[in-house]
């Protein structure tokens, strides 16, 4: 069986199926979308056996223990556990000092995000039908009972012919197991191929601080502070560690799930153990004891992924402090018992940070998924190798290995920070400080226009019963009336140019009409008199119907382009309490602002007469108050 899974799965077919994989995608495009089908065969067959094999495994491993074994596991396993989330929470912290301090807030917004389920611990730990969390892939429910069955077995006399078939019946899923590993190249084929030909660059470009810390700390902990922590506690030197490792990591990366590959994990352990260090025959089932146990807990790649909460945090210039970060970890890790899709977002809400950008998060998922599933995977290794040799009297530090070890790592990490952080710096001075939306440009820019600084009368009268297209047409000009600033209909871009929706309209009216534009600036207080004394022919600016404008005669309406809604703009950590109307109406001391000349002051007055209302002539004036900067 060794024989297979070493010829199959080595390091060269699994490189060789992803390069080519590679290739293929990006020369067919999204039509290599359809090849993830291949991939989800592979993954889904590897998973078939390792809940069953996890269930077995333990029932017969925790069962051959006296209870001294089993004490001293539960003391060394909780030891070892404890140092690598130690390990983790402080990569965190490390690498999220390489943000730079700049301004870097973005324009962005997405219209919905579907809320994440609640986590369910009772029915994600407590195994109340065990066929129902087996059916589930409950990966907790199914470790304790199976934890709990094996310690009953413990001290029973009767018990061995029970041990014997769960033994058995793991060694035939490991035999299926390595079948399944024959097909690696066809599934990561599938795989690589479908995620070249449909992901793009693009998709990366806002997050790449996110990318660039999570990578690096990944890296980190993966290749030099794991590998290196073992190495100055146990036989094993650092080749022998990479050598076991690196086909397990390499397909984790791959397939994306580290539950698929706990058989790999467990091998090359075993392998570390049996070829290496001459052990006593009843330790030889440690590591299948071992590797399961750890597996429900969060684990490094879990922890690693928090750095996005830190990073959320400068992506709205609102970067967390110093002594913020041990609350987020501890607070972190707790979450992690469930998934990142529920513990990322009540860390954004909880830090007052935009839910939104959790869209961004499950955007670069496939690539920062699987980066953080290798240091899973190999926290998986490290806490299996660690507890088996304490638990065997292999445990043993070199003081002077382990001090030069962490010197490295330090001094790695304080390098690693550097590159990012001057780098971040670099991107931030080559690229435009101005929000995106002051950079758009006319997507119509083939029509002559002006802009007039003063609001006149036209030069020319219009006739008795002459039509005012008649006019425009004569003139070869039509007048626009335009409200300077109000986005996002008409405002100024950063060039100094007149954009925004209604402008880009009024162009494409031109043009049908085949001629120039004289842009004419208005206030709202004074749009009624200077139709009336004909400033221009037709104005726009994101016009709202009011009172004062539908009682003059002499103005007419077109049909409405587009139709809003009546919606309060909070702070998004404050957006439940502003949910429904019951809620809204038991708020106190609530000031609202609204534009002045608009329908909302009266209607706000209307529905909310407890909220206080104040207008302002720009919704840039609004957000300059202090008591709104909170």
């Amino acid at each position: 069986m060794d024989r297979h899974i070493s010829h199959f799965s080595s390091t060269k077919y699994i490189i060789g199926s992803l390069l080519l994989g590679i290739a293929f995608g990006l020369l067919i495009g999204e039509q290599a979308g359809k090849l993830q089908f291949l991939g989800d065969v592979y993954i889904g067959l590897l998973q078939m056996t390792v809940l069953p094999y996890i269930m077995f495994a333990l029932i017969a491993n925790i069962g051959r223990l006296s209870a001294f074994e089993a004490k001293l596991l539960t003391r060394q396993g909780l030891f070892v556990l404890s140092g690598l989330w130690l390990i983790g929470s402080l990569s965190v912290w490390a690498i999220a000092m390489a943000l730079p301090t700049i301004d870097n807030g973005v324009f962005f917004s997405s219209l919905l995000i579907q809320t994440p389920a609640k986590i369910d611990f009772l029915q994600l730990f407590i195994p109340a039908n065990l066929f129902q969390s087996l059916t589930e892939n409950s990966v907790p429910a199914v470790v304790l009972f199976s934890m709990m069955f094996g310690t009953a077995c413990i001290g029973y006399k009767q018990h061995q012919s029970l041990l014997e078939y769960c033994d058995h019946v793991t060694k035939i899923l490991m035999r299926v197991n390595s079948f399944v590993v024959m097909l690696a190249p066809i599934g990561i084929f599938g795989i690589a191929a479908s995620s070249a030909g449909t992901l793009t660059l693009e998709q990366f470009g806002r997050v790449q601080a996110y990318i660039l810390m999570l990578i690096a700390g990944v890296t980190l902990v993966t290749l030099v502070v794991m590998p290196l922590l073992i190495a100055s506690s146990t036989p094993f030197s650092y080749r022998q560690i990479f050598r076991e490792s690196r086909n397990a990591l390499l397909t984790v990366f791959i397939i994306g799930s580290v539950f698929a590959v706990i058989p790999l994990l467990i091998n090359g352990v075993s392998r570390l153990f049996h070829q290496h260090v001459t052990t006593k025959s009843r330790h030889a089932r440690i590591p299948d004891l071992v590797l399961p146990l750890a597996y429900p807990f969060p684990d490094m790649g879990k922890l690693l992924s928090l750095v996005f909460v830190a990073f959320a945090a400068w992506f709205y210039d609102k970067p967390l402090e110093f002594l913020d970060y041990p609350e987020m970890l501890v607070l972190g890790l707790f979450l992690n018992f469930g998934k990142l899709i529920t513990s990322i977002p009540f860390l954004l809400d909880l830090y007052h940070l935009p839910e939104d950008i959790f869209n961004l998060f499950i955007t670069v998922g496939i690539l920062c998924g699987r980066a953080a599933d290798v240091a899973g995977a190999m926290h998986l290794m490290t806490f299996t190798i660690l507890t088996t040799a304490l638990m065997t009297g292999l445990f043993k530090v070199n003081w002077p290995m382990l001090i030069r070890s962490i010197l490295l790592s330090l001094l790695l990490y304080f390098c690693a920070g550097l590159g990012i952080r001057s780098f971040l710096e670099q991107q931030h001075h080559s690229t435009a400080t101005e929000p995106q939306i002051l950079q758009i440009q006319l997507l119509n820019q083939r029509i002559p226009h002006s802009i007039s600084s003063l609001s006149l009368p036209n030069s020319v009268a219009l006739e008795p019963d002459q039509h005012l297209i008649s006019r425009i047409r004569q003139r070869g000009v039509i007048r626009i009336g335009v409200n300077e600033d109000n986005l996002p209909f008409s405002f100024y871009n950063s060039s100094g140019q007149l954009v925004g929706f209604d402008i880009d309209l009024m162009m494409y009216l031109a043009e049908d009409l085949q001629v120039a534009i004289e842009f004419i600036p208005y206030e709202s207080g004074y749009l009624i008199q200077q139709l009336e004394e004909d400033h221009f022919d037709i104005a726009v600016s994101g016009i709202t119907p009011n009172l004062s404008l539908l009682a003059s005669t002499r103005i007419l309406y077109s049909r409405s382009d587009l139709d809003t809604h009546l919606a309060l703009v909070v702070p998004d950590y404050q957006r439940k309490q502003f949910s429904d109307m019951q809620q809204i109406n038991a708020l106190k001391n609530v000031h609202v602002a609204v534009r002045k000349e608009s329908i909302f002051a009266d209607r706000i007055n209307g529905l909310l007469p407890a909220f206080k209302v104040s207008e302002f002539d720009s919704v840039d004036e609004f957000f300059k108050q202090p008591e709104f900067q909170q």
